[in-house]
């Protein structure tokens, strides 16, 4: 069995809870188009941070 990453599964539930909590608050469009590429670009720096080192 593969040793999970702890980075890789914080990650996932920071994208699982960012995308339920904008359709279940009925975040406006221009939120929602605003918080999920910075979350993107910002699960893609650590990602990489975190191969770098």
């Amino acid at each position: 069995m593969k040793k999970c990453h702890k980075k890789g599964i914080d990650l996932s539930l920071l994208w699982a809870s960012a995308i339920l909590s904008s359709a279940i608050l009925d975040a406006p469009q221009l939120l929602t188009l605003i918080i999920l590429p910075v979350l993107a670009y910002m699960s893609v720096t650590l990602i990489n941070k975190d191969h770098q080192s």
